[in-house]
């Protein structure tokens, strides 16, 4: 079975928040889990033959789980997550707007934006980003940091997200993010 051929590391990161300008960007801390747990349950999410884009995506991102030893769930949609630090009080939700810092990746480890390269957490409102970070943010509480894998359907799906002429985010690319709510502005 796939599974047996993974090869898996443990991700240890320590961690710093502030919404002040932040020099380097704050890494996320994970939980040790148990890897043959975690191996077994992600496994049964596995394709054994797929015939789509979602099934190939599906397969992608919990390949990428077992080999980074990444303890996900996923939400009713299709976004895969993991929660690294609870926040306090309610769950954010459609509307509220919000200060993050974020890491965006794909699943080769390749960055493709982040504020803290700018220095600058990002301010917005939940229902004017990407689908999967609608959905994904409202599991999350202000002071949350956690790790969403948005397959493309859910992402900038067939059109990708051009920078003028050159690709930001090629078509039909599952994309990584590692988030921090700072706050709840709304």
């Amino acid at each position: 079975m796939i599974f047996l051929l993974m090869v898996s590391f443990f991700m240890a990161c320590g961690n710093s928040s502030s919404e002040s300008t932040v020099e380097e960007e704050s890494p996320l801390v994970e939980t040790p889990v148990d890897e043959d747990d975690l191996i077994m349950r992600l496994s049964l999410e596995l394709m054994a033959n797929p015939r789509s884009l979602a099934e190939e995506e599906q397969n992608a991102i919990i390949n990428y789980a077992m080999d980074e030893m990444l303890d996900i769930h996923r939400a009713s949609s299709g976004v895969y997550y993991q929660i690294l630090k609870k926040g306090e009080g309610d769950h954010l939700k459609w509307a509220d707007q919000i200060s993050v810092h974020y890491r965006g990746y794909f699943l080769d480890g390749q960055e493709f934006d982040s504020s803290h390269r700018r220095n600058k957490p990002m301010k917005f409102y939940i229902g004017n980003m990407i689908p999967g970070w609608n959905e994904g943010l409202q599991l999350l509480q202000a002071g949350s940091k956690a790790r969403l894998i948005v397959p493309s359907h859910l992402g900038y799906g067939e059109e990708g997200l051009k920078d003028g002429e050159d690709y930001l985010v090629p078509p039909n690319r599952v994309l990584v993010f590692e988030v921090e709510v700072l706050r709840k502005l709304s």
